[in-house]
């Protein structure tokens, strides 16, 4: 048997690796074999190692284990929070993705919680020697980052990843913009670790790897990290060198810093809306999000719950910005993303608690009478440490108004707030008299224990086999095996059936087979559970279409021009669904709910090559043969391969007697697609002209 004080340093030892391993792998871990392979898959070993070493310090805490005593204002803040955040996901109207999160994300209230109960934990537990231990090795998850980084910026990919970003630096945090966020959160701890030691081998090592860090944010192209860069620099710098200045330079230095960065990341924003880029779509999400906000104020809407409110205000011109298709799942601001996920309240909450952690340091730095060390402690952490913990979370603040919070960049934010809490804190004995009785304490760690476990496999372990089964479905898929990918899906949906990206999975592959009941049932079942969702019914309206082309049962295009109506009510400004909806109406004979839709659908997006194509066939069909002429022509400008197009120009120009431009629209047409029937029909025809 293990003696008491035995126990007690191998309970110590077991949290210091469990909180080491969550620094680890958070950012590192990726699992090749599920559909969801970067971030719910690393929130579901997250929160299942941020639960266990909750088991493990409870059980510290229960046996009398020294601690460092939080201010209680930290405390009551953090308690207020839980309690807003679970308020906030009781009232959503979709609590099952509150809680759990949507499946690419992940990032429900329990994921939210976990960051808590992650900082608490740390802050409660880590000393002096154990945080420059953990910062370390925060630093080191870097090298393969990095190193990958410039595999993939030369062409080579080693992981078979499923991703759909534009960017091939997806690295492990699977997209160039998460990667450029998670370097320079680490950047100024890297310069802390270089300035730290004094073997010159390290010294040189670490001083490569910044190199490589900055190398890599300037290939991501991400903006919000190239400003967390510039921010966690100048903010190191100046951590470091106004300890020793007046208190009027110290203002000084702080307000110029200030209204230069507030100048800086005004003409930033400027700019990048002129021009049209990542910064105008920002820009536009914003002013959409604010018209969301106003109903749902003080609480928010739920935790990853914005993709199902925001088609309902989805600005038109944000096409132009992100192109077709694009779910909108963030504000791409972290004071809107929290305000509209938890309410107004909760983000002051959580800006109080970050501003008292951060004014702690502060003072801590600015009451050492030197740079080199802190002027207490057994084991005391030296300053240029606590200046570079509290600099990036300097700069993760400000490149997350550009952007959120992604697994890694949040893991690391939270143990930094925890680092910089346990340097500003004293360590004595818990503060709160222990007077349960040992036995009693055994019974309530083995039924935390239980109560975990259990937790573990209905939220990570039973999520994770049903995504093991939905990427064999999409092997099977892409291979043609349709049976063995229903099958797949099926499986997937058992596992979870509350998950409405499976039922989707399901319907589409049955229609492909033709299980047309089977399809419509799973996307209703998909429908239930996310009733807001226009997605869900333009894939119902599809269904029902295929339907009505295969089985030519008019009742089935009834049913999906239904489906097409509620998906426009839910979000009236998504030109995708109007053309789509016109190209069912065109293919069902009913020109002039066509010619209607089609015009609404370039109204919206006047770069849609397929909405004008089939507008300038409806107008054909009308006999408006200028107008057509013209919304061809703006066919053929923004989808110059389509053979359809050119035959509907070339239509238009025989119609109106120009023989020689149908010809020349008939050439255009079939050396797109020498096959193509309709054209070598008209071509026939111009023959004897």
């Amino acid at each position: 048997m293990l003696s008491r004080q035995a126990l007690d340093h191998t309970l110590q030892r077991w949290q210091h690796a469990v909180w080491l391993l969550i620094a680890l792998l958070t950012p590192l871990f990726v699992n090749l074999w599920v559909e969801q392979q970067f971030e719910a898959s690393k929130i579901w070993l997250l929160r299942t190692l941020v639960w266990a070493l909750a088991i493990l310090c409870l059980a510290g805490w229960l046996r009398g284990l020294r601690q460092n005593l939080l201010p209680l204002t930290i405390r009551n803040l953090i308690i207020t929070l839980i309690l807003i955040l679970s308020l906030s996901t009781l009232l959503s109207a979709n609590q099952y993705i509150a809680i759990f999160g949507s499946l690419d994300r992940a990032n429900g209230v329990l994921t939210q919680i976990s960051y808590l109960l992650l900082f608490l934990c740390v802050a409660t537990q880590i000393d002096a020697r154990h945080s420059q231990q953990l910062a370390r090795v925060i630093v080191l998850t870097a090298v393969p980052i990095c190193l990958l980084g410039l595999a993939q910026a030369a062409g080579w990919q080693p992981f078979p990843v499923i991703t759909d970003a534009r960017s091939p630096i997806t690295t492990t945090l699977g997209r160039a913009n998460f990667t450029g966020a998670y370097l320079a959160l680490l950047l100024p701890l890297t310069l802390a670790a270089a300035q730290s030691t004094k073997d010159s081998w390290q010294r040189s090592g670490y001083a490569l790897l910044v190199v490589l860090e900055l190398l890599i944010i300037a290939l991501t192209q991400a903006r919000a990290a190239w400003i967390a860069t510039a921010v966690g620099i100048g903010a190191l710098m100046w951590l470091q060198a106004a300890p020793r200045w007046s208190r009027r330079l110290r203002r000084l230095s702080a307000l110029g810093g200030a209204a230069v960065l507030s100048g800086a990341l005004l003409l930033i924003l400027r700019r990048g809306i002129a021009g049209s880029g990542s910064i105008a779509a920002r820009w536009t999400i914003w002013q959409a999000s604010l018209r969301l906000l106003w109903p749902r104020l003080w609480l928010g809407y739920g935790a990853d719950t914005l993709e199902l409110y925001f088609p309902s205000v989805y600005p038109p011109q944000l096409v132009y910005y992100q192109g077709r298709g694009v779910v909108v799942d963030r504000a791409h601001n972290w004071l809107l993303d929290w305000s509209l996920n938890y309410g107004v309240v909760a983000t002051a909450v959580l800006i109080a608690l970050v501003a008292i952690i951060w004014r702690q340091g502060w003072r801590r730095l600015a009451a050492s009478p030197n740079a080199a060390a802190l002027p207490s402690g057994e084991n005391p952490l030296e300053n240029h440490w606590l200046a570079a913990g509290m600099a990036s979370i300097c700069a993760q603040l400000v490149g997350n108004l550009f952007l959120f919070d992604v697994a890694a960049t949040a893991v690391v934010f939270w143990l930094l707030l925890a680092i910089v809490t346990a340097a500003t804190t004293t360590r004595g004995e818990n503060s709160i008299p222990l007077t349960i009785p040992p036995q009693v304490g055994k019974v309530m760690v083995v039924v935390s224990a239980f109560v975990v476990g259990w937790a573990i496999w209905l939220s990570h372990a039973r999520p994770l086999l049903a995504d093991v089964h939905s990427w064999r479905g999409t092997q099977a898929l892409s291979q043609g095996n349709l049976s063995a990918a229903l099958a797949a899906y099926e499986t997937a949906v058992a596992r979870q059936p509350d998950r409405a990206a499976y039922h989707v999975a399901v319907a589409l592959t049955a229609a492909q087979s033709n299980h047309f009941a089977q399809a419509e049932a799973a996307m209703q079942e998909a429908i239930t559970l996310r009733p807001t969702d226009p997605v869900l019914h333009t894939q119902l309206a599809a269904i029902y279409a295929r339907e009505a082309m295969e089985t030519a049962v008019s009742e089935k295009v009834r049913l999906a021009y239904s489906a097409y109506d509620q998906a426009i009510a839910l979000a009236p400004t998504i030109a995708l669904t109007y053309q789509q909806y016109a190209d069912l109406a065109l293919r069902s004979g009913d020109g002039m709910i066509a010619l209607a839709l089609a015009q609404r659908a370039v109204d919206l997006d006047a770069t849609d090559g397929i909405a004008f194509g089939i507008l300038g066939w409806t107008q054909l069909q009308a006999g408006d043969l200028a107008a057509a002429q013209s919304a061809f022509a703006q066919a053929i400008k923004w989808q110059p391969d389509s053979p359809d197009f050119h035959l509907g120009l070339a239509a238009v120009n025989f119609q109106q007697g120009r023989f020689d431009a149908a010809r020349k629209a008939v050439e255009d047409s079939l050396k797109r697609d020498p096959a193509y029937a309709p054209a070598l029909t008209l071509q026939g025809q111009l023959q004897d002209k």
